[in-house]
């Protein structure tokens, strides 16, 4: 059976729980694939911070781009975050050195995904981003495999699953939103910093590369961007009295040969589809030709120890 060697920069929260699940369930994952997931290499900014996971002496690099040099090693997990600095540096000197790659880095591919696409192509290896956005939804694969024979004219919904559980307990648990940030960070729902799920750039960050692949179009910066941070419980109230929702949606649609996209708070009527998606779910809802309209919906955030990549 054929082993693929892996090194894993980033050993935050994800990068733990990844490390961890690869070596406890490497017979289910080497059976799927036919391929064992080996674990070569690890780096990480603070390699003494405290982590629930056991990590061997002989695995930790000096410097984290020497994974990019050493022959053996076959694919770079970045897990660093951030579109410049480490994570920028160490993806494209990977695809340089013809490394596959995998990211859950929606910033960096937001914002450099053109260049990157075409520097593995160049380089006959792949650039896998499926975790970037949406979490467990299969967004990416579909609309690249799925979808492909599709003319797509319209993609839309929630996807940020922090803004989503504030906003719907705000409704059901008749609080305000102060109140409710706070109870998302006790339960891992929001960083400590949640401030690019508050205000609209994480949603923004993940139309851009949706749009980019339902519309074969570069990376579009675009784009009109409003957070919730401004919604109070007075707004939910009135909605509510109103018949609506509020959800916080991301919209990109093909007019014309013209892309628009954007970013915002909206009034969603109770008895549609996307306003029963509550909690820490996401949902993306495609239009085109032939397919209609195709839902695809799940988890995109959970605890944060226990996000699915």
């Amino acid at each position: 059976m054929n082993k693929i060697n892996i090194a894993i920069v980033g050993l935050g929260n994800i990068g733990s729980y990844l490390f961890n699940y690869l070596n406890k369930n490497k017979k289910i994952l080497s059976k799927k694939n036919n391929c064992v997931p080996n674990i070569l290499f690890v780096s990480a900014k603070n390699k003494n911070r405290k982590r629930n996971i056991r990590i061997s002496k002989k695995l930790w690099l000096k410097n984290y781009l020497d994974a990019t040099k050493i022959k053996n090693v076959d694919l770079i997990i970045e897990l660093i975050g951030g579109a410049e600095g480490p994570a920028k540096k160490l993806v494209f000197n990977a695809l340089k050195n013809k490394k596959h790659v995998v990211t859950a880095n929606k910033a960096l591919i937001a914002k450099y995904g053109d260049e990157l696409s075409e520097l593995a192509e160049k380089n006959k290896v792949n650039l896998e981003f499926e975790a970037s956005v949406c979490g467990g939804v299969p967004i990416i694969r579909s609309l690249k495999e799925g979808l492909i024979a599709n003319k797509i004219s319209k993609i839309y919904g929630i996807f940020n699953g922090t803004s989503n559980y504030i906003l719907s307990s705000m409704e059901k648990d008749n609080k305000n939103f102060n109140e409710v940030l706070n109870q998302a960070k006790i339960l891992g729902y929001a960083e400590a910093n949640p401030s690019s799920d508050l205000n609209g750039d994480d949603v923004s960050s993940k139309l851009k590369i949706l749009s980019s692949l339902c519309f074969n179009s570069f990376l579009n910066n675009d784009i009109h961007v409003e957070g919730i941070k401004n919604i109070s419980k007075e707004d939910i109230d009135n909605a509510k009295s109103l018949g609506y929702k509020i959800k916080l949606l991301g919209y990109s649609e093909l007019i014309n040969k013209n892309i628009y996209q954007r970013v915002h708070p909206t009034l969603i009527k109770k008895n549609s589809h996307i306003a029963s998606i509550d909690g820490v779910l996401n949902a993306v809802i495609v239009e085109g030709k032939p397919v209609g309209q195709s839902i695809i919906q799940g988890e995109g955030a959970g605890p944060l120890q226990q996000r699915q990549l």
